[in-house]
């Protein structure tokens, strides 16, 4: 059967609370919490189709241990506990949703993003930090649960309608977001049908200020910045969701629903980026100023080399779910039985990049807040810069999920014990990624050579026919970068890319466009995963204790796929044409099995009427991120000095993890908490990293280059303990707080080694995090300010091999809502109205990689619900 977050109490201890408004979803959210089984943090809706935040993300970041990551603005991923997204699961409904990164320069994990569901499909989500065997193993940090509304558990036609503007300061637009959700039951009670749809646009713009690396330069004995830019990220993202409920109860033994999922995104985007190549002109480089064995700040007198790269992309991401879930209760059993699929597909699925240099001298500074950057040339002149190279291609993946699971429950009297709970799942996935390279040089691609005589190539057509950015109508006016830095870098032209699309896949006067597709033959892979998993878990009660002990047995068998080839075609392979073809090539796939058994014991103590104890013990685990464990290799930009890639490991094992959790509650009145929880975990072994060189074809420069590749592996672990505290109480009839703090001490047995990127350092914990939340309401009218912090965390590896880091970050959001009448309510929301920076560093602050504003959003809405 279902697990919910009262999993366990009897039905005399639970309290039926109708749902509407702040304290009420704030009273549901402490009596789910206080009569569970586990050591679980929940989240309900505050009506039908309301969530507090229009960001799932968002909600959850409010809960104690939780953080998320903001790059572009809305919550997209979190972590729980020190964990990182990767070592957390989320479920709908306790299944796997599928899920395709839209972003190019994303890899294939297990993290949920949260931009794919609106949180208006959610009526509540639980957070478990301590686990039973009952649910699906695969985190190390703690296991969310989103759960839809079910037909028969809303009144008969149920119909909420909602109609919002969302303001985006850095756009300077208004975009519609438009939802509605439907819920009809037969007299007799036994069939329900529910029908949600949502449709939201953002037009979304994120400036700033960017190193793209951070390499050791061995004639300087010291780290120099690879690139320095200001950019200018631009995207349409249109979301449709369409959500169906079906539910049939014929008698009180049976319940069956059938849900059906539908989300899409088009999140079609451009770059535009204006660089100078500081590591490549670092022998001209004079005025140098370090810090801490790093070039902060210098100038390149003249002839330095600079560049604009113009990239445009089609990208979109789309997830569909289908769910059969069964209920049958005997008089001596309960029955449950769950099948389903989960697909998605998405991806980068057509790009175009343009890139035209020209040769300047250039000053940077680094140092404080506010970094500067400014060159000789005239970056506002298009005739200024030359051509230089056009690449592009795809990037689709995909993900897929079947799975069933068979599940028993039986009273029995044995002891404290009360339940037996025992059962099977099997889940078949498979996760693949396609690239494919575009070559307007290929052969064949001009069909009159004398067009371009020199090299009768396409490529060598467009730039003897656009020569400079101001040819061909390539430019479209100019913009003032609004970036977190100072000089004139900010001031730029800016590029039509409707006309470089054109001119890339339709043609330019006349002469049509050609290009060969070859794959890319390192960064095209799949991993087929098979676990089958069995549990056996049992309840126990007695006076004023309760809890559950178990056990569950896990099987896990990868097969990871690639191709192995020979290096003759430069890792290529042409597919729409006789071009580059190694003379040996196979698709090799490897194996990795492996087993774990995990027990898991949790005990609440009730040390009176108001006050609980709880005590939890489990073995945890989290699979390897998919990317990690394919024959995946990728590299970035050949024509910079020290070129970097990274590499995966198809062997690698799974992250285990040995937990303890002590909690004390004081549930003071029905609406207040005061909460304190200490947890530990001591991590068998965390990922490391080693590094090695391979060479790699640099097509415009035609020639083999040196690049070193960082590979995973399975290193030394570690330890994670923390304290969370939660206060929670509502004042008088019309006020309320809500405060928690979390502090987590992660550490690894690995000692930091400064030639191993990423050795000694957890991903994904903040030192300190708070949350404070202060509301006011009455039946007219509602208000609430929320505050959101975490100190700074490690991220991972960047996409050239280097540590990355997020500084501090603080968020003030508030909302407000006005209630016209029964059924009809206006909204009001802010969000990040503090206009908070996202600022990424390369492990020391005066390394900075990024400082990026996203700017403020604000959300006008009316809502009517019957």
């Amino acid at each position: 059967m279902p697990l919910m977050a009262n999993d366990g109490a009897t039905e005399d201890n639970v309290e039926v609370i109708q749902v509407r408004g702040i304290r009420a979803s704030q009273e549901a959210n402490l009596n789910a919490k206080r009569f569970a089984n586990a050591v679980v943090d929940v989240v309900t809706a505050e009506d039908v189709g309301k969530f507090p935040d229009k960001n799932v993300a968002e909600s959850l970041s409010r809960i104690t241990g939780v953080g998320v990551s903001r790059e572009f603005g809305e919550g997209e991923k979190i972590t729980i506990r020190g964990a990182s997204s990767a070592t957390n699961r989320t479920l709908l409904n306790g299944q796997t949703i599928a899920t395709a990164d839209w972003f190019i320069l994303d890899a294939p994990g297990r993290s949920f993003n949260y931009t794919m569901l609106p949180s208006a499909l959610i009526s509540d989500l639980e957070v478990y930090k301590s686990p039973m065997a009952r649910i699906d193993e695969g985190s190390i940090g703690g296991t969310v649960i989103l759960r839809t509304r079910r037909p028969l558990n809303l009144e008969a036609n149920t119909l909420n309608l909602g109609v919002e503007m969302q303001y985006t300061e850095t756009s300077k637009k208004w975009d519609p977001q438009l939802s509605g959700l439907y819920s009809w039951k037969n007299d007799d009670e036994t069939f329900g049908v529910l029908i949600s749809a949502m449709r939201q646009d953002r037009d979304f713009v994120r400036q700033g200020f960017e190193v793209l690396g951070w390499p050791d330069n061995p004639a300087l004995e010291q780290k120099i910045p690879s690139h320095i830019g200001v950019a200018r990220f631009q995207q349409k993202r249109e979301r449709e969701t369409v959500f169906a409920s079906f539910q049939f109860a014929p008698s009180h033994e049976w319940d069956i629903t059938f849900n059906a999922l539908n989300s899409k995104v088009d999140a079609d985007n451009q770059n535009s980026n204006w660089l100078i190549f500081v590591n490549n002109d670092a022998a001209s480089l004079g005025g140098i100023t370090s810090i801490d064995n790093s070039v902060v700040a210098g100038s390149v007198a003249e002839g330095g080399t600079s560049a604009f790269n113009f990239i445009n992309r089609v990208a979109s991401t789309e997830t569909r779910s289908l769910d059969l879930d069964i209920n049958y209760s005997g008089d001596n059993f309960e029955i449950h039985a769950q099948v389903g699929s989960t697909r998605a597909k998405g991806g980068t699925l057509r790009e175009t990049s343009w890139e035209y240099g020209a040769a300047t001298g250039y000053n940077f500074d680094l140092r404080g807040s506010t970094p500067s950057a400014s060159t000789d040339v005239d970056a506002t002149d298009g005739s200024q810069f030359n051509a230089g190279w056009i690449w592009g291609g795809e990037k689709p993946t995909s993900d897929r999920e079947n799975y069933a699971q068979f599940d028993l429950t039986f009273p029995v009297q044995a002891g404290a014990f009360t339940d037996i709970h025992t059962g099977v799942k099997y889940r078949a996935a498979k996760r693949t990624q396609d690239r494919i390279a575009y070559s307007w040089h290929g052969p064949n691609t001009l069909g009159d050579a004398s067009l371009a005589p020199d090299w009768p190539v396409y490529l060598q057509y467009i730039f003897d026919t656009c020569p400079t950015m101001a040819d061909c109508g390539l430019t479209q006016g100019t913009h003032n970068i609004n970036a977190v830095v100072n000089g004139n870098m900010t001031q730029q032209m800016a590029h039509n890319r409707a006309r470089m699309e054109e001119i890339a896949f339709v043609g330019l006067n006349g002469v049509p466009a050609d290009y060969a597709r070859s794959l890319i033959l390192d960064e095209n892979w799949a991993v087929e995963e098979d676990i089958t998993a069995l549990y056996l878990q049992g309840d126990f009660e007695g006076d004023n204790y309760r809890g559950n002990i178990g056990v569950r047995y896990v099987d896990t068998r990868q097969t990871s796929g690639g191709y192995e080839f020979s290096g003759d075609s430069w890792g290529f392979l042409t597919i729409d044409r006789d071009w580059l073809t190694p003379a040996e090539l196979a698709w090799v796939e490897q194996k990795n099995n492996y087993r774990e058994i995990l027990p898991s014991f949790n005990l609440a103590y009730d040390l009176a009427d108001d006050t609980i104890l709880r005590f939890g013990a489990a073995r945890v685990m989290a699979r390897q991120n998919w990317n990690d464990i394919s024959t995946s290799i990728t590299y970035g930009s050949l024509n910079v000095a020290q070129p970097t890639g990274t590499a995966s490991n198809p062997h690698l094992k799974p992250q285990i993890a040995d937990q303890f959790d002590v909690a004390y509650e004081w549930y003071f009145n029905p609406q207040s908490v005061l909460a304190a929880t200490l947890f530990y975990k001591r991590i068998k072994s965390y990922r490391s990293f080693s590094t090695f060189v391979d060479q790699r074809y640099w097509e415009e420069g035609d020639q083999m280059v040196d690049v070193t590749f960082t590979r995973p592996e399975n290193g030394p672990g570690g330890s994670t303990k923390g304290l969370e505290l939660t206060y929670q109480q509502a004042f008088g009839e019309h006020f309320g707080v809500v405060a928690n703090y979390t502090y987590t001490d992660a550490k690894r047995s690995e000692a930091r080694n400064p030639n191993l990127p990423g050795s000694g350092l957890v991903e994904g914990t903040s030192d300190h995090m708070v949350n404070l939340t202060a509301y006011y309401e009455t039946d007219l009218f509602s208000a609430r300010l929320m505050y959101n912090y975490r100190t700074e965390w490690y991220k991972g590896l960047h996409f050239n091999g280097s540590e990355l880091w997020n500084d501090s970050y603080g968020q003030l959001d508030a909302s407000f809502t006005y209630n016209v009448s029964n059924n009809i309510s206006l909204a009001f929301e802010a969000i990040n109205l503090t206009n908070e920076q996202v600022v990424e560093y390369n492990t020391n602050k005066a390394r900075v990689f990024s400082i990026y504003e996203n700017g403020r959003r604000y959300v006008a809405g009316i809502r009517v619900a019957f």
